[in-house]
């Protein structure tokens, strides 16, 4: 009787992990620099004029997509990550090293469409401007 009761909870436990695990979340770090989401919405606040919002579009436009594609990319090298970690058996060193690496790029690279996206602002912005835009994601970070 008891070892079918620890057999069950055993089962138990096993589908509840596995559900666990494909409901895992996998959150990316805030990058350095978050300000595209307070520009437009603060457009009024900001003053911004009809060829600065034409500008910020245009950066949006061109960074939105790379920025969700390298998201997606990276959530699922942390998720094939997290399978091969946590499996029972002995990971395989050498896909551990490139996923590592893989990872590593596409954090390089989230990191970097944050300078740029704040470097190109920063040329459209005026200088109160910026201070203010700045001033808004830092209460928010």
């Amino acid at each position: 009787m008891f070892s079918k009761l620890k057999l069950v909870v055993l089962v138990m436990l096993g589908v509840w992990s596995l559900s666990a695990q494909a409901e895992r979340s996998f959150n990316l770090a805030t990058p350095v620099v978050i300000l595209m989401p307070y520009v437009l919405p603060n457009a009024e606040l900001l003053e911004i004029t009809p060829d600065q919002a034409q500008q910020i579009r245009l950066i949006y436009s061109k960074v939105n997509p790379e920025r969700e594609d390298n998201e997606l990319f990276s959530e699922e090298l942390r998720k094939e990550l997290w399978e091969l970690l946590s499996s029972s058996i002995e990971p395989d060193q050498a896909e551990l090293q490139e996923l590592v690496q893989l990872i590593s790029k596409a954090e390089q690279r989230r990191v970097a469409m944050s300078v740029e996206c704040a470097t190109q602002l920063r040329t459209i912005l005026t200088p109160s401007q910026w201070q203010l835009l700045v001033g808004l994601a830092a209460d928010v970070q």
